[in-house]
């Protein structure tokens, strides 16, 4: 992966790079920095922050995963490393968790900043990734976070991992748009996910011929690497 850093509002408009950055910031665990950190990895044209709480991961307060510390620690990012007009940052949450007021005030806050965004999955992100294999979540599953893990796990031969389930995300776009019944209220119904809206902004950004050159020629190394370490 190549180095992460900001860039100030102050560095002189001839200097700034010709990427766009997109800061995401999520809840915490490993299923959502992999998945997004491996955009990163398709085109010159983006870069990928994940802002995430060292303290958190480190099990040292569990609490720091709630809505009120990704604001916070979204905030202290912005601080410290600067945004430029460009740039995108995106909440990624769960709503099983959480208060829908805690939801609606991050929202609230997000409409007020340029660029913000806040997209959930209801019950979580396991939605997001179940729909790359599979275009609707029976009912007894898509309630419930614990069989919704399980049930990644069996869609795929080799077990989930995001190498084999990001060369689905056009599909996973399509499907979640087509369950996607309020696609202008920010909350979402159980069993669907907005997660489609930054699926979209990334191959956007990353050029659609990018992202299949990617898939096609850089993948599989990728993929064939990793299960050999497996073995």
């Amino acid at each position: 992966m190549r180095k992460k850093r900001g860039y100030k509002r102050d560095i002189p408009k001839r200097l700034l790079r010709d990427y766009k950055l997109f800061a995401i910031a999520c809840e915490g665990g490993k299923r959502e920095p992999e998945y997004f950190s491996l955009f990163e990895e398709m085109s010159e044209r983006i870069k990928v922050d994940i802002i995430e709480d060292k303290e958190n991961e480190k099990g040292s307060n569990k609490t720091k995963s709630a809505p009120k510390w990704v604001l916070d620690r979204a905030v202290k990012y912005i601080e410290k490393e600067g945004l430029i007009d460009e740039d995108d940052l995106w909440f990624v949450m769960d709503t099983d968790r959480w208060k829908k007021e805690q939801l609606h005030n991050i929202a609230a806050y997000c409409q007020e900043k340029k660029n913000w965004h806040i997209i959930l999955s209801n019950p979580c992100f396991e939605v997001w990734l179940y729909l790359h294999k599979k275009s609707v979540i029976p009912d007894d599953e898509k309630a419930s976070c614990k069989k919704l893990k399980t049930a990644i796990s069996q869609l795929d031969e080799k077990g989930y991992h995001p190498f084999t389930f990001i060369p689905s995300l056009s599909v996973a776009i399509q499907n979640a748009q087509n369950i996607d019944r309020n696609p202008n209220h920010f909350m979402p119904e159980i069993g669907t996910t907005k997660v489609y809206l930054l699926g979209e902004a990334l191959i956007q950004t990353i050029g659609l011929n990018d992202f299949e050159s990617f898939v096609k020629n850089q993948l599989p190394k990728l993929i064939n690497d990793l299960f050999k370490k497996d073995k």
